[in-house]
């Protein structure tokens, strides 16, 4: 090298400098928006702040010269520095990040992650959204930053992606640190005497049966289920649920004495309160629908019309007149009804079945019309007459005097309940519901017998009787003897 040269060099620091820096410092990428991006405009972030003053970043201006080394304390490690500006962090982003701290320290942030991850209690109910669904398990976001996991099989039908959900927190798998969740009204799993608690779902199959309910297993803990518990009515067969898997309610522990007694009922009184409060909702009067009889009382019947049992009035059944629900319903028996009313409070539903059928008095004229002769049956007796049942609904009444064509006495004599008879319509009243009848219209009128006279006796006049003296004494008596009168003042 000449010595022109060697002035050259030395005459052109920034040259010497760059040298120094290749040097010593390895190349490392050029962070957006620094004055370097120039010649490419592309990849300059629109509203970037510019470089501060004492950015490290080398241009043809301003000479660098390699970081100066940092001696180590004895028994201290060091890192390289962090040159902010390499990064693309300025003074103005920092100044941000430390408002968002608000002067906490990174230990301060993680105890209160860890304190968030305890608001999770054991047996409590949060509401999860559902994020994916992979073979037989359903994954739940958590309070927008925890993962859950729950087992397909708990659903009826698969949950759709983003639903929200209730779910019961079981605990925290360590492995994989995923919450494990359980849909309330769903079967967990059981493997001893620890993982059961009172109020815990579970699913019990059926082993055996005995005069007090049936004997289940629930994995390998043996449980019994009484009788009053297994249906919401009454079982009379037990046999018929041997081997069958019941979805069932825990309600008494005792590790002590291996007790463990489970009740099926609860699990459907559950469920039937559940579909009662979606029913009563969607409910309206005046609408019909279809229902079962489930009970016959004296005063009516009870009927279920999809998870709800409402009451049929004795006097709402039928549009006749009847005593008891027996004579027109039986338990089990299809039926439509019209719902009357429904008191929100008591939740209870009043229902009409005969308002279900056409009103009978609606075209009784045409069916009864005046001076037809119909048949019936005598329904009831009064003292004024005998009441005569014409169709459902129908009844019309015969007046004593339409009895019969001579005097009656008491209607009994006449008819009795439950006689049919030919009867003869005289008058109909479609508004006050009232049809006259007459029987003794229907029979011929007794024939009139003519009354012979009496033969006239003839009566012979009086004579007087014959008197003939057998003796010729004076007769007694006469004016010659005295009557007596003087001896009272009398002068005879």
């Amino acid at each position: 090298m000449t010595s022109n040269e060697m002035n050259d060099e030395s005459n052109n620091p920034a040259k010497n400098t760059e040298q120094t820096s290749e040097a010593a410092v390895p190349r490392r990428p050029i962070a957006i928006g620094s004055q370097r991006d120039v010649a490419n405009p592309d990849l300059v972030k629109k509203g970037s702040p510019p470089l501060p003053a004492n950015d490290m970043t080398p241009t043809a201006a301003t000479p660098t010269s390699p970081p100066t080394p940092v001696a180590a304390e004895p028994g201290r490690t060091t890192s390289a520095p962090v040159i902010r500006s390499s990064l693309g962090i300025g003074d103005d982003l920092e100044s941000e990040i430390e408002a968002a701290l608000a002067g906490s320290s990174l230990d301060d942030l993680l105890n209160r992650a860890e304190t968030a991850v305890l608001e999770l209690e054991p047996q409590s109910r949060v509401k999860v959204v559902v994020s994916r669904i992979e073979n037989e398990h359903v994954f739940c976001t958590i309070k927008g930053h925890y993962e859950g996991i729950l087992p397909v099989r708990s659903f009826k039908e698969p949950p759709q992606l983003g639903q929200m959900i209730e779910v019961l927190v079981k605990g925290q798998n360590e492995d994989d640190g995923l919450w494990e969740l359980a849909l309330p009204g769903a079967a967990v799993d059981s493997g001893d005497w620890d993982s059961l608690q009172v109020g815990d779902i579970v699913e019990a199959r059926v082993t055996g049966s005995n005069v007090g309910g049936l004997e289940v297993s629930v994995n390998n803990l043996r449980g019994f289920i009484p009788a009053s518990q297994i249906d919401r009515v009454r079982v009379e067969t037990f046999g018929d649920y041997v081997n069958q898997k019941l979805v069932c309610l825990v309600q008494e522990i005792n590790p002590a004495r291996k007790k463990l007694v489970l009740s099926r009922r609860a699990i459907l009184d559950r469920e039937f309160e559940e579909n009662r409060k979606e029913a009563l909702s969607k409910i309206e009067v005046g609408q019909t629908y279809d229902g079962l009889v489930t009970r016959l009382m004296d005063f009516g019947a009870f009927v279920d019309i999809g998870g709800l049992e409402g009451l049929v009035h004795v006097s709402k059944i039928s549009w006749s007149r009847i005593k008891h629900p027996k004579e027109v319903l039986q338990v089990g028996q299809k039926v439509k009804v019209k719902v009357d009313g429904i008191n929100h409070e008591t939740e209870k539903i009043s229902l009409s079945h005969r308002d279900t059928v056409a009103h009978p008095w609606e075209d009784v004229e045409t069916r009864f019309p005046v001076g037809a002769v119909v048949s019936g049956t005598v329904s009831r007796l009064a003292q004024f007459g005998a009441f005569v049942s014409l169709d459902t609904g129908i009844e019309g009444l015969i007046h004593i005097s339409e009895l019969a064509h001579h005097r009656v006495f008491a209607v009994k004599n006449i008819v009795k309940e439950g006689d049919r008879v030919e009867v003869k319509v005289l008058a109909v009243d479609r508004e006050n519901q009232k049809i006259s009848l007459s029987l003794k219209a229907t029979q011929a009128p007794p024939e009139k017998k003519t009354e012979e006279k009496p033969e006239e006796e003839t009566v012979e006049p009086r004579r007087a009787p014959i008197v003939t003296r057998t003796s010729n004494a004076p007769l007694k008596g006469g004016t010659s003897r005295s009557s007596g009168g003087d001896k009272f003042g009398l002068r005879w």
